[in-house]
């Protein structure tokens, strides 16, 4: 669960961002038009605070001068780089959706069942709290990475590279989930704790099936999956059909609105359950046939050719989600002047 969810909030955070790519790049050419304005995030604010902390730090003999020219020059990078990015409204979404939704349904799924998954290397006893702490954290800066990764792409145009980024991600989730680390990780997720999955070689599938569906990690899952679940598919789908209707200037039909958000789910879902999915399941079965390097090799190369090259379905499908005609857009001018 550790591993598969890094994969995940990249791939949410990618996602949230290549939704609302007609937005993203409107606001950053029209910043008088952005509907939010963060103060917080004004350079000389930052730099200012930046300042202070510093000299406190050097006050207090913790920070020499050397390290905070350091310091202060990344910050202005970083500043400089991404803070178009973290001024609007779909990052601020993606924000509360990863710290008030993802991050508390893993941290359940973690205390309550430590010996679930691809957690079955630890214990309460043996798990590090500080194991525990990085978790969580990356459940945020993971998705974060993956929003400001896939804007950019979207900044410069490169709309294909930003629609691989969450179909990246999902291939590594599933990979995981699929494969694991000894070819048994489908068997793993589906067994309810460690000493389920010892005995699995024993046991009955329908007997295996039962104490999974039966278990707490399944009531967890669900508990949580009926919130996020259905407000990540209706923030994507709504994002990609408001921006494409507010760039052709069309005033849609209700009818019109639910057919296409309803292809567009279709559309999704092949790519995350067909595609994505079935190159995990593919991967480790050639694994297991073929041995880890020659089936990873196989897996890899059809995973690019079915999906990533030129040749494959992948920009078809690029181009279908996002409804474009193009997968190469005009670049914006990365940072603003004034």
């Amino acid at each position: 669960m550790v591993q598969v969810d890094v994969f995940w909030s990249y791939g949410i955070g990618a996602s949230f961002a290549l939704a609302a790519h007609r937005q993203l790049r409107r606001l950053r050419a029209q910043r008088e038009g952005e509907k939010w304005k963060v103060d917080w995030w004004d350079k000389t604010n930052l730099i200012g605070a930046l300042r202070e902390g510093v000299k406190r730090g050097r006050d207090a003999g913790t920070l020499n001068k050397r390290e905070y020219s350091k310091l202060r020059k990344l910050v202005e990078e970083l500043a400089e780089k991404n803070a178009p990015a973290l001024q609007d409204e779909y990052f601020v979404k993606t924000l509360l959706f990863l710290s008030l939704l993802f991050v508390p349904s893993g941290a359940v799924l973690l205390w309550g069942n430590p010996s679930w998954e691809t957690m079955q290397v630890g214990e309460y006893e043996t798990i590090s709290k500080w194991l525990v702490g990085a978790f969580t954290a990356t459940n945020i800066t993971q998705g974060i990475l993956g929003y400001l990764v896939t804007y950019n792409y979207l900044m410069r145009g490169k709309y294909f590279k930003a629609a691989l980024q969450p179909v990246l991600a999902y291939l590594g989730f599933f990979f995981i989930l699929a494969n694991g680390w000894d070819n048994r990780g489908y068997q793993r997720f589906f067994s309810r704790d460690r000493e389920s999955f010892e005995r699995s070689d024993s046991s009955s599938r329908a007997d295996k099936v039962r104490g999974f569906v039966s278990s707490d990690v399944v009531r967890i899952l669900l508990f949580f999956g009926m919130f996020f679940l259905p407000l990540m598919y209706y923030w994507i789908i709504q994002w990609i059909l408001e921006g494409y209707y507010q760039e052709k200037g069309i005033e849609p039909d209700p009818e019109v609105v639910l057919k296409e958000a309803a292809e567009s789910f279709a559309w999704l879902n092949l790519v995350i359950f067909g595609y994505t999915l079935g190159s995990a399941i593919a991967a480790t079965f050639l694994i297991r046939k073929l041995g880890w390097i020659k089936g990873l090799l196989v897996a890899a190369a059809l995973s690019y050719l079915v999906g990533i090259s030129k040749w494959g379905a992948g920009p078809a499908m690029a181009k279908k989600i996002m409804r474009l005609d193009s997968l190469e857009g005009k670049p914006i001018e990365p940072l603003f002047s004034g």
